[in-house]
């Protein structure tokens, strides 16, 4: 594929890979082509995952090398996506530059509306025209040019030459042609582009084909519905001739009579007028509003008698419900001949729901809401045809008018632009010199590098000579016994080494958890054996016994939040041996030291032999501390053995099924409260899925207590958590380290409490909030001041009173406890945690134990260092340098991650100067009028500075250093946070954090589920069907203030309940009802219990 060859053969790493099926827009690159037909130069983005080489003859391909680099230049994109601290890891930011470039060579000055286009949503996969030719010829090599003469006069249909596309520059023409036609011929042509601007994303429209969605036929292609209703025509050609079949329910069911022969390709799709009669619309619903596969689509059609409501012709179609689109012929059959109206309405449901069974194992899960759909779209359908047959004129007057209070049904979700405003304090003092960095919002540090694609990931490291690449062989089963391994073929595959297993490993196999396994295997997915090749891999012969699994809580005694992390950079790492038994570590992890742990003692040898380094990392949070030992292990095991350089990068569905994610959590809860709403008395029991090993459950477990209270003060609580053992991969702490499950099982019971006496939300909130100076459960003291502050801003700034009517809004609070409850996470030294050298030019290097992530740690240390250096060593901030993390010169440092790396370093770089200074002051009251260069000298002393390591008990501590507090309300549109920030160092950076933490918290409380079979297999596995936010979810009003954290998220997951109630009380409805999170599109529809919900209930208790 195209990225490989950019990688390999051209030496060109700014095009990322992140995903490998084109769902997440890294690979994007720009395809620069001669159109014929329009005679002009086409430009479009493209997946260059894959995108096969062979298409490219005659074309162009720019890579975000070629838009700008630090020398000689960079481009105004760039320049601007940088400055407007549009990055944080950097990873998936080339990407974005070159949808932005794309679209600027096709608009030179685009809307905001194609803008936002251009970076939608970039989570789905379609296929290319080259992937899915019945020749496996390139589409480029067709000789035929298609013209309007060759059909029919009442035919129309997408122009080709070459490639039949979606992409923006046809989207484009369509647009413009629908208006100039009557729009009685037009109904097909706009239910085509309702569809188009939300399938895929743009880099697989603009270069994928419309023959090759057809003849895939899966369930989830979108157009082949609704091509199938609108009587389209294949035009096939072969060395045999041409011949034209239609595009029917038989062709999408594979029935071989209605099929292309094997050397057939389709040439063009034509596409008949409507026609006056005529009623079409196509419908589809997803996880996400866009580039995400439907769970359900539809393509229906009807046909009246001229001037009536009598039905001549019927056509339904489905997808997402089995293996192929089916269809309801015979339910059509028989309404033929009726006439528009309720009756027929219910009858048409009722013959669907027989006709188009989904038995409860159905595969795709969500079977229920499933057939709620497809009654919920005939329904739509009925309304929209309704109303168009009273706006035709026929005898005067409108044929229904009773309509009118179900037209409501028809609205479409229009999405605004989104708009952010960020209001911050700057506490620069007076006195401050302005050139003193710190508390302004300055760029990011690697900003321009990220957008230009220069910034070095481990996965951006050349190969060294003899390099070997390494490949897993997992486990799909949960829990089994490893009788035999033979590997016998896979050694005969070209290209295969070695086979490395367990017995290879000179010193210890892992820890809590092996790196390889052994005898059993707990885990699905778990990993067996080492450095084969692909194909070797899948050689490799093993014989298992199954044995018992336990895949969830409830059998050991989790519904909730099973949602993994959002990390667009693979795992990779690059294992090295040098001599005297030396090995260099390469690797993306938040943790240098336990890395170099694990290594020595896999390998028996002594730390001082291991150099782990890190280069930028492409995300982590929380999720590259303990899985990257192991992978580290392994390795690093195969470099030993082997006596070569050894790469491992996980592929993304392999990095699904190994790495953790959030600890599922369940949780029950007794509440004692009064009318007023006062809770008095609360027993809260927790439960979290621990995984098959210890990994972080040992330090989530006891965090989950003190963290449980959020921002509610309960006099007499109690609060037991519990950690389940099962067999399903390991948890670990991801952004909040539990208190995101924590916080909404907390304010899930005040929402209780609020609708047992019927009170407003906050009020119940705000009566049970702590109040001035308070002492928390764990009798730690502190201040309330600023969360009331933050809450008493929240309220005014949205209005929130006066939209309260509206329904679908939700106020959350938030105490965040900042650090980790384990005191020895912030105990560091000036010596293991921080090295500053002085050289004798004058210019100073400093090295600190904190890790790039995204999180800008680098950017404020370079600001802190320059506050430190000049108020220390008396030096400017040219002088200073900042190099990458190594266990070479920081040695037993501590994790990045509780939001206190910056803390942690700079205090550590602080003492380290305060330290160089003692010696260099001296020589400077000897020379007072001499300069730095002059004082300095090539002895560098390092001194142990001993730290006050907090105390604490088992009943009372400072369990945590400080609270953060912060407000976020949100409606159906909008979203405003208030935090106290405290102190900032860098606005710019920190505003980042908070817009990111944020959203990643609607996508855990509306959107992330990981799903798996009975058997214990994942059956989530990449972004086609794992979906996270896109630019699509922002808010349209989004307004931060300060530093806001992950957990303010759920006021989304909050407002949407607050809207469901609403719904529930107008229909009458119980209102204590509990929604579990993921809040997704199909626990909305089956809370809100509708009228189609409950005809699929009774329907299928009458089966």
């Amino acid at each position: 594929m195209l990225k490989f060859f950019f990688f390999n053969a051209v030496h060109l790493s700014g095009t990322k890979y992140g995903c490998g099926v084109g769902g997440c827009g890294a690979c994007t690159v720009m395809i620069s082509t001669y159109d014929p037909v329009t005679k002009q130069i086409q430009h479009r983005p493209a997946n260059s995952c894959l995108f096969p080489i062979c298409s490219l003859h005659g074309a162009a391909v720019t890579t975000v090398e070629e838009v700008g680099s630090i020398k000689p230049r960079i481009h105004t994109i760039q320049e601007r996506l940088a400055k407007c601290n549009g990055s944080q890891c950097g990873f998936c930011t080339p990407g974005k530059v070159m949808s932005i470039y794309a679209l600027l060579r096709n608009h030179a000055e685009p809307s905001m509306e194609k803008i936002i286009a251009a970076l939608d949503g970039r989570f789905q996969t379609e296929p290319t025209c080259c992937q899915l030719r019945a020749t496996g010829q390139c589409c480029l090599d067709e000789e035929e040019h298609v013209c309007s003469s060759s059909t029919g006069g009442r035919v129309s249909y997408i122009k080709v030459f070459h490639f039949l596309l979606f992409a923006l520059q046809n989207l484009d023409i369509l647009m413009k042609a629908v208006p100039k036609l009557a729009e009685e011929k037009t109904k097909i042509y706009q239910a085509f582009l309702q569809h188009l601007r939300t399938l895929a994303g743009e880099q697989m429209r603009s270069m994928a084909s419309l023959g090759g969605h057809i003849v895939s036929r899966a369930s989830t292609r979108e157009l082949n519905p609704i091509s199938s209703v609108g009587k389209s025509v294949l035009n096939l050609a072969s060395e045999d001739g041409k011949r034209q079949i239609l595009l029917n329910d038989q062709f999408l069911a594979g029935c071989e009579h209605a099929d292309l022969k094997a050397k057939e390709v389709i040439v063009s799709v034509l596409i008949p007028y409507s026609m006056k009669d005529d009623f079409i619309s196509a419908f589809r619903q997803a996880e996400s509003q866009k580039n995400a596969l439907s769970i359900v689509n539809s393509g229906m059609r009807i046909l009246f008698s001229p001037g009536t409501d009598t039905i001549v012709d019927l056509s339904i179609l489905y997808g997402g419900i089995g293996s192929t689109i089916l269809s309801a012929r015979k339910s059509c059959e028989k309404l033929i001949g009726r006439q528009w109206n309720d009756q027929m309405l219910n009858e048409a449901c009722r013959l669907v729901l027989e006709e188009i069974f989904l038995p409860p194992s159905a595969l795709g899960r969500k079977v229920e809401y499933r057939r709620t759909l497809l009654v919920s779209f005939l329904f739509r359908f009925y309304l929209e045809v309704l109303h168009g047959l009273n706006q035709m004129v026929r005898t005067g007057q409108e044929l229904h008018t009773h309509i009118s209070e179900k037209m409501s049904a028809l609205g479409m979700l229009q999405s605004g632009i989104a708009q952010g405003v960020q209001i911050y304090q700057l506490r620069c003092v007076c006195r401050q010199p302005p050139q003193d960095p710190v508390g302004r919002p300055i760029m990011h540090q690697s900003g321009i590098k990220h957008t230009t694609g220069e910034e070095v990931y481990i996965d951006d490291i050349r190969p060294v000579d003899g390099e070997l690449s390494l490949a897993l062989v997992t486990n799909i089963k949960a829990h089994t016994k490893i009788m035999s391994i033979n590997a016998s073929e896979a050694l005969q595959v070209p290209g295969v080494v070695d086979v490395v297993t367990a017995r290879d490993v000179p010193g210890e196999n892992g820890k809590d958890e092996q790196a390889y396994a052994e005898d059993k295997v707990f885990l699905a997915s778990g990993g067996v054996s080492g450095p084969f090749a692909k194909c070797g891999a899948e050689k490799v012969k093993i014989v298992y016994e199954d044995l018992e699994p336990i895949l969830t809580i409830e059998v050991t005694i989790c519904l909730l939040f099973n949602n993994r992390f959002r990390i667009l950079e693979l795992e990779y790492l690059l294992d090295h041996r040098r001599e005297d038994k030396e090995m260099d570590v390469y690797v993306s992890t938040q943790h240098a030291t336990d890395v170099q742990e694990f290594v020595a003692s896999a390998l028996n040898l002594q730390y001082n032999k291991i150099m782990c380094h890190m280069k930028c990392v492409g995300g982590a949070f929380g999720g590259k501390i303990t899985k990257p030992l192991l992978f580290a292990v392994i390795a690093a095991v195969a470099a030993n053995k082997t006596g070569h350089a050894v790469c491992f990068a996980l592929e993304r569905n392999m990095d699904m099924l190994i790495t953790g994610r959030w600890h599922p959590f369940f949780g029950k809860y007794k509440v004692g409260f009064m009318n007023d709403g006062r809770i008095r008395a609360a027993d809260f029991q927790c439960y979290i899925n621990g995984g098959c090993t210890k990994d972080e459950f040992e330090s989530v477990s006891p965090s989950l207590i003190p963290l449980i209270g959020q921002c509610i003060y309960i006099l007499n609580l109690l609060v037991r958590g519990h950690a389940c053992k099962t067999n399903l991969p390991s948890n670990t702490a991801f952004r909040g380290f539990e208190f995101p499950q924590a916080g909404l099982f907390v304010e899930t019971c005040i929402v209780a409490v609020a609708t047992q006496t019927d009170l407003p939300h906050e009020k119940v909130r705000e009566i049970n909030m702590y109040k001035r100076v308070n002492l928390t459960s764990f009798k730690e003291k502190f201040d309330a001041e600023n969360l009331w502050k933050c809450w008493e801003e929240c309220l005014d700034k949205p209005d929130y009173y006066s939209k309260k009517a509206m329904k679908g809004i939700a106020i959350i609070p938030m105490k965040f406890s900042v650090g980790f409850n384990a005191t020895y996470f912030h105990q560091v030294t000036s010596s293991n945690q921080s090295l500053v050298h002085i050289y004798i030019d004058g210019s100073v290097l400093v090295t600190h134990g904190g890790i790039e992530l995204g999180q800008g740690i680098h950017t404020k240390m370079s600001q802190l260092s320059y506050l430190i250096a000049s108020r220390e060593l008396k030096i400017p901030l040219s002088y200073i340098h900042l190099c990458e993390t190594s266990t070479t010169t920081v040695t037993s440092g501590k994790y990045t991650a509780g939001s206190t790396g910056t803390e942690i370093n700079a205090r550590a770089v602080q003492d380290v100067c305060q330290i160089l200074w003692k010696h260099l002051d001296p020589i400077q009251r000897d020379n007072p009028n001499g300069k730095w260069e002059d004082w300095v000298n090539l002895s560098l002393c390092f001194l142990l500075l001993n730290y006050d390591k907090p105390t604490s008990d088992t009943e009372k501590g400072h369990a945590f250093p400080y609270f953060r507090f912060g407000v976020s309300c949100s409606e159906n549109i909008g979203t405003d946070i208030v935090m106290d920030a405290c102190f900032t160092i860098n606005p710019a950076i920190d505003i980042g954090q908070i817009e990111g933490a944020f959203i990643q918290g609607v996508g855990l409380y509306t959107l992330e589920e990981i799903f798996f079979s009975p058997e214990g297999e994942q059956l989530t596995l990449g972004p086609d069907t794992y979906k996270i936010p896109a630019i699509c979810d922002i808010p349209e009003q989004f307004c931060g203030v300060g530093e806001a954290r992950f957990f303010l998220g759920s006021s989304v997951f909050f407002a949407i309940q607050d809207a469901v109630a609403a719904a529930r009380k107008e229909r009458g409805l119980p209102m204590d009802f509990t929604p579990n999170s993921p809040l997704t599109v199909e626990r909305i529809c089956m809370a809100c219990d509708d009228v189609f919900t409950e005809m699929v209930r009774l329907f299928s208790s009458l089966l």
